[in-house]
């Protein structure tokens, strides 16, 4: 609960993770949806079901999510309620569609076995000493791991770099009364006058836009989504 006459400010990477992928896994119709600001979930579901309702993007919601961590056909045939056979035939789909994506996830693993380690964009190592195990089921652990560890480790960088940057552009601004509270995954928490939500509001979503940069140039924008409210359930 924000103090009296102050208010929470969420700002939030919107499928940060998503746009990563699209980014690392070079699949250009996804960088093309998300260049658009298109439904990426709806797109999926087209392409995938061949229509798009509330069912089909529901499943290309789990389907979008759960193949960047590595999900087997038996982890995804539990989570849509369907046979493995049917899991199978559409990571098969999903994989013609966007063969950027299978790419990504067999180079990544190649380099993971023959190195040990993988890196996000910015060079941030993540070891995984089981990756070549002869116990299947340490070695399949590491392996969803190392498929994700590049795509959510880079999240976790970029947000790092926008709490870095953030204080100094709000002072220069000429805001030192927007505090910033908390990090909750992809999302930072601001506490600040009420008065102050219109100035501060492009200063946040510019220094999250652009904290990748200088370092690293991506193909796709990152998307902040931002509310405002008296609590961070009415913020968020």
């Amino acid at each position: 609960m924000a103090e009296p006459g102050n208010v929470l400010l969420s700002a939030d990477y919107s499928q940060v993770e998503l746009r990563l992928a699209a980014h690392m896994a070079a699949v250009p119709a996804l960088k093309e949806a998300f260049a658009k600001g298109d439904d990426i979930h709806s797109l999926t579901a087209q392409e995938l079901f061949g229509e798009v309702n509330v069912d089909t993007r529901g499943k290309a919601k789990t389907i979008n999510f759960s193949l960047l961590y590595g999900i087997s056909r038996w982890g995804l045939a539990g989570r849509l309620g369907i046979s493995s056979d049917e899991a199978q035939t559409m990571i098969d789909r999903y994989f013609e569609r966007f063969p950027g994506i299978n790419q990504y996830i067999s180079r990544t693993l190649q380099s993971a076995r023959e190195t040990g380690f993988t890196e996000t964009l910015f060079g941030r190592k993540t070891h995984f000493t089981r990756i070549t195990s002869p116990n299947q089921t340490e070695r399949a652990g590491s392996e969803r791991a190392a498929i994700n560890a590049p795509i959510q480790g880079t999240s976790a960088d970029i947000i790092k770099r926008a709490m870095v940057r953030m204080l100094p552009a709000l002072a220069e601004a000429g805001l030192p009364n927007v505090r910033m509270l908390l990090q909750v995954h992809d999302e930072l928490v601001f506490e600040l006058p009420e008065g102050d939500v219109a100035a501060a509001t492009p200063i946040i979503r510019r220094v999250m836009e652009e904290a990748a940069e200088p370092l690293v140039k991506l193909d796709v924008p990152l998307g902040v989504e931002i509310g405002t409210g008296a609590n961070w359930g009415a913020a968020h």
